[in-house]
């Protein structure tokens, strides 16, 4: 059998994962926030933020170059974020988050982190929250919608968002986030050739920046589009290599186009930077196709272990397609 044909007939196993983390993602909840400066700008650098749940560890993941993180996957609950300090300026940061959706939907809730400094340690006065800040082209004009555009993207509020995303471009025609952020929103409403667009206009702008490369990947790996995926997220990598969330979309990319071995490389990192909770189910996935059901096994017991927070009847169903991989095992003894 090819590896094409191994990857259009799944065993009953994966049929379990794939219903089990698909209805997961489809009734839990999101949080998302910024790690900010008591100045209100972002950190040089990326931050390790940590979600945590009755003091057990949910999620981990980095800040982007805007500050900004985001958590999927979630059930209603009162969990801490922790955002870890840099030993110099800040300190190690704890705040409360409440995730308090009700109803069927899924729901996207925003708490951001506003850093404590270390004593002795000032920042700057001005608050700057654009990527453009040292940009002396940038107007006032355009840094002011950019940030209630940024706000309104926060609050889950797309088409205003889009609208104050257009006038800091009427402003500032070459500004790349504003061209990346209005991607974006364009790509939560699906309106997917305007997104494109956008990300392509950021590019020509900016082409050695990564942000736009990795937003088009990611829109296409939804799309399933995966063979179309992979140039801009490798590209995107070329240009960055700390993020964890290219080598996520990249990895189920190149597993679902017959690529193994980039996708486990790619899987791997993702974890090794992020721990995002998905690359152990994307893992799975993928020694499940390769015939390894012991490693699939591995992965699945170290999601569940993972994710305390998950519905009883989530884990029943992965404990399922446990068993099935189980018997595959002893079925080769």
């Amino acid at each position: 059998m090819s590896k094409g044909a191994s990857i259009r007939i799944a065993s009953l196993a994966f049929a379990i994962l794939l219903a089990a983390t698909t209805s997961l993602g489809q009734a839990a909840h999101s949080l998302q926030g910024r790690v900010v400066l008591p100045n209100g700008s972002q950190p040089p650098n990326p931050v390790r933020v940590t979600l945590t749940f009755s003091g057990k560890r949910v999620h981990e993941t980095f800040t982007d170059l805007s500050g900004r993180f985001f958590f999927s996957g979630l059930n209603r609950g009162r969990y801490q974020l922790v955002a870890d300090g840099d030993g110099e300026t800040f300190e190690t940061t704890q705040t409360d988050a409440e995730v308090l959706g009700f109803g069927a939907g899924s729901q996207t809730f925003t708490q951001n982190i506003q850093l404590r400094l270390k004593a002795g340690k000032a920042v700057a006065t001005a608050a700057v929250t654009s990527v453009e800040a040292l940009d002396p082209n940038l107007p006032p004009r355009a840094r002011e919608q950019y940030e209630k555009g940024l706000k309104q993207s926060r609050d889950n509020n797309p088409e205003k968002a889009i609208k104050l995303f257009e006038e800091a471009l009427t402003a500032y025609p070459q500004f790349y986030s504003a061209h990346v952020a209005v991607a974006e929103q364009y790509a939560k409403l699906k309106r997917d050739q305007e997104a494109v667009a956008a990300y392509q206009k950021a590019i020509e702008i900016k082409p050695d920046r990564a942000p736009a490369y990795v937003g088009i990947g990611v829109m296409l790996v939804r799309q399933k589009r995966y063979p179309e995926a992979i140039p801009p997220l490798r590209r995107s990598l070329e240009l960055d290599k700390l993020s964890s969330t290219p080598y996520l979309f990249l990895g189920l990319a190149e597993m679902m186009t017959a690529d193994y071995q980039a996708a486990e490389a790619s899987l791997l990192r993702s974890y090794e930077i992020g721990k995002p909770a998905l690359a152990r189910i994307y893992l799975a996935n993928l020694y499940e196709l390769k015939g390894e059901p012991e490693k699939a096994i591995q992965q699945l017991k170290a999601f569940l272990a993972e994710s305390p927070n998950l519905p009883d009847e989530r884990r029943v169903e992965l404990g399922q397609a446990i068993d099935k991989l189980k018997k595959r095992v002893d079925a080769k003894k």
